[in-house]
């Protein structure tokens, strides 16, 4: 190690740093594997289904303000297809993977907005192969959750580490330099704020943007000769002093390299909205299915128990995307009007859809969960829950204006790593979230290679369809 005024004990970044160094497509199980291109087009998938919003027509603007509007650049520009700096497609990529709230969900927060479009457009970069690409997928996923586990945290500040392990591994960096470019995204990861959660503000999707687009400037730094960035999860006034001592947990650090994959154990998104919102969407969509329910002759809707962060009712229409998917009402609403799940939800007309907020405001809370059923829940200690396996039962009742009325429960929704989809539900999840954005021919052609990932010599084949 270079200087350090402090006595550093422990070899944890070094440990780290070897793994991403080390770890070989060969060495990763087929099933993992398969968990990692499934991962890649559904959040492809979601990325694209954001181009139909003018949020996400903005963020391309954005992409080719940054790039200058070259067309002479490195990378493909999701949705435009010219040629713009790496920076400026990395930005785009993980604005759009976050956009609809629709990719993932774990412990940690949203890892594939960070590990998917940083990996892609690297691989493009840097013309590397379809195993290369999902091996560093797999890595990034391990690494990331592991360092946000040590912290107990889930903001989006520490998705910084997904995307510079991703950008590492594919640029085949050293054990040192990898260390070094840890240290310089661990010292530019963001402050534990989350103030979008007050405000729902729809920074939020940009500053997963902004961490993709950082990552390649790190790495990039790194390659230049950074020096005495080394060692960040060892020097106990670097990563570890920013954290509550209570909750941190330095074991997780390591904890079970290359035998648990965590990745594995992530939440992939049925429906457009926040995590919490999930399994009422599901009810939602079971009972208007089974049996056939009109919302407009609707007269209320119970849910019981309800999740109170997540349950605001309102008479004002919403302009915020973010406000609109962290709220159960709104989503129930929204999709009791448009069934077919998309980026219909949040655009302009339906935001501002009359019957949307006087449907909101005949959906009711039996009673708020936690643990016991009795006192009302609030963030953070329902998140806790949900590690631990914990997953209320959720009931819906919707009575009609002629007094039938239809009830349904679910622990939890497809996509819940106990109830994971099939391979072919992750391709019809695809075809659908595309549907708007790509022609059928183009759909298939994603769908077959991302499938055969592992045969391509070039994987820059891929981004070149996006």
């Amino acid at each position: 190690m270079g200087f350090n005024k402090h006595e550093i004990t422990t070899d944890i970044t070094k440990q780290i740093s070897r793994y991403i160094v080390e770890t070989k497509y060969e060495d990763i199980p087929p099933a993992v594997i398969e968990r990692a291109k499934n991962l890649l087009l559904h959040t492809l998938g979601v990325s694209l289904a954001a181009l139909e919003l003018l949020q996400g027509k903005d963020a391309v603007a954005l992409a080719k303000e940054l790039s200058s509007g070259s067309d002479k650049g490195c990378a493909t520009l999701w949705g435009s297809g010219i040629k713009v700096s790496w920076e400026a497609a990395a930005l785009l990529g993980g604005t759009l993977g976050d956009m609809l709230d629709w990719e993932d969900c774990s412990w940690t927060g949203h890892p594939s907005a960070g590990v998917i479009p940083s990996a892609v457009v690297a691989a493009e970069v840097l013309h590397k192969s379809g195993k290369d690409l999902l091996t560093a997928i797999v890595v990034a996923y391990e690494v990331y959750q592991r360092i946000a586990m040590a912290a107990r945290a889930n903001i989006n500040g520490l998705n910084i580490f997904a995307s510079v392990v991703a950008i590492a591994k594919l640029h085949d960096l050293n054990e040192k330099q990898v260390n070094q470019a840890l240290g310089l995204a661990a010292a530019c990861a963001a402050v534990p704020a989350n103030i979008h959660e007050a405000t729902m503000s729809d920074s939020l999707n940009y500053l997963y943007g902004l961490k993709t687009e950082s990552a390649v400037t790190i790495v990039k730094n790194v390659l230049l000769g950074i020096e005495n960035m080394e060692d960040t999860f060892d020097d106990t006034t670097s990563y570890a002093d920013h954290f509550d001592k209570k909750s941190y947990a330095p074991e997780w650090f390591t904890k079970e390299f290359g035998t648990d994959y965590v990745l594995m154990d992530i939440m992939v998104k049925h429906w457009p909205a926040n995590m919490y919102v999930q399994t009422y969407a599901e009810l939602a969509s079971v009972l208007q299915k089974k049996y056939r329910i009109d919302p407009d002759e609707i007269e209320s809707i119970t849910l019981s128990p309800a999740v109170e962060f997540r349950f605001y009712r309102t008479d004002k229409p919403y302009d915020s995307l973010t406000q609109a998917q962290f709220n159960t009402p709104y989503v129930v609403a929204a999709l009791l009007y448009h069934p077919e799940r998309g980026a219909v939800w949040y655009k302009k007309e339906t935001l501002h859809d009359p019957r949307i907020y006087e449907l909101m405001n005949r959906i009711h809370a039996d009673g708020f969960c936690d643990e016991e059923g009795r006192r009302p829940l609030h963030a953070m200690p329902h998140l806790k829950q949900l590690i631990r396996g914990y997953h209320p039962e959720k009931t819906m009742t919707i009575r009609l204006k002629d007094g039938k009325q239809y009830s349904e429960s679910l622990f939890s929704q497809p996509g819940h790593p106990s109830y994971m989809f099939t391979r072919e539900e992750f391709q019809d999840n695809f075809r659908l979230e595309t549907k708007y954005v790509l022609d059928p021919a183009k759909q298939e052609k994603i769908i077959s290679l991302v499938k055969d990932l592992d045969k391509e010599k070039d994987a820059a084949s891929l981004a070149e369809l996006l």
